[in-house]
């Protein structure tokens, strides 16, 4: 196979992988509150504290629990501030 071709070639596979992560990607907003207590109470679902998104992420991580989260929220409107403002939920799967 020429060099060209094969470059192409993986090129493509390459990118073709990558667009299904793409739409895995965590929620960039927090959830509206009903919705989030709907997540919570779903069968296998695990809900996470912690300060900001940066923390809700760190102790998911360290729980094993799968990315992306489900859903994220907090009374105040913590979750996505920089830095990290107050307390944040985050709901994620087992």
């Amino acid at each position: 196979m020429h060099p060209k071709t094969m470059f192409r070639a993986l090129l493509i596979a390459l990118v073709t992988a990558a667009v299904p992560i793409a739409t895995l990607a965590s929620p960039t907003q927090e959830t509206k509150e009903n919705d989030f207590l709907d997540l919570v109470d779903g069968e296998g679902n695990v809900l996470v504290q912690g300060m900001g998104i940066d923390g809700v992420n760190a102790k998911a991580r360290a729980q094993g629990l799968q990315f992306p989260a489900l859903g994220y929220w907090s009374p105040e409107g913590h979750c996505f501030q920089k830095p990290a403002a107050g307390e944040c939920n985050g709901v994620f799967k087992k």
